[in-house]
């Protein structure tokens, strides 16, 4: 499995840069990507490029690709089951926040009925997972109002391929 390795160092003045090869973890095509970690005395910054070397993508990367390194920091990250909206954002329990979805979706239903749900999931999903949700969607919930991100994350590759192969829409 390919992935960005963790690194540990110790304080230091003096500058190291470690360049990973890697695997971009989105769409599936599998571009190469090359991170770069500079560690200084002023902190560490992380970019990333294309691997060039790379046959997938030949240093190419798409936009989602491209600003992997915006997604390393846990500060933007919601790391809890939260309650509330902006500054007024409290942290709960996992068991409160499930019963307080279960309801509203519950409300939903009984009032606007049964299509009135719909889930758009990851494009990711093992095999096993698309079935358990599903069954969850369809069979528990009874409606057929279910998606994934395959179909949208796949526009920019088809987009590109009718580029490409000046394919007529």
């Amino acid at each position: 499995m390919n992935s960005i390795q963790n690194l540990e160092h110790s304080r230091s003045d003096q500058a190291e840069t470690i360049i990973t090869k890697t695997t971009c973890p989105y769409c599936g095509v599998g571009c190469g990507v090359d991170v770069t970690v500079n560690h200084k005395a002023q902190g560490t910054t992380v970019q990333v490029a294309g691997d060039f070397e790379h046959p997938s993508n030949f240093g190419r990367l798409c936009i989602k690709g491209s600003n992997l390194a915006d997604t390393l920091g846990l500060e933007t990250r919601v790391l809890h089951p939260m309650f509330g909206r902006k500054n007024h954002r409290k942290v709960t329990t996992w068991d409160a926040a499930i019963e307080k979805i279960a309801d509203q979706f519950q409300a939903c239903i009984d009032q606007h009925g049964r299509d009135s749900v719909a889930f758009y999931v990851s494009g990711q999903l093992l095999t096993e997972d698309y079935y358990v949700v599903n069954k969850f969607v369809k069979g528990y919930l009874g409606t057929a109002n279910i998606d994934t991100n395959s179909r949208l994350c796949m526009s920019s590759a088809v987009a590109a391929h009718k580029r490409a192969f000046r394919a007529l829409s």
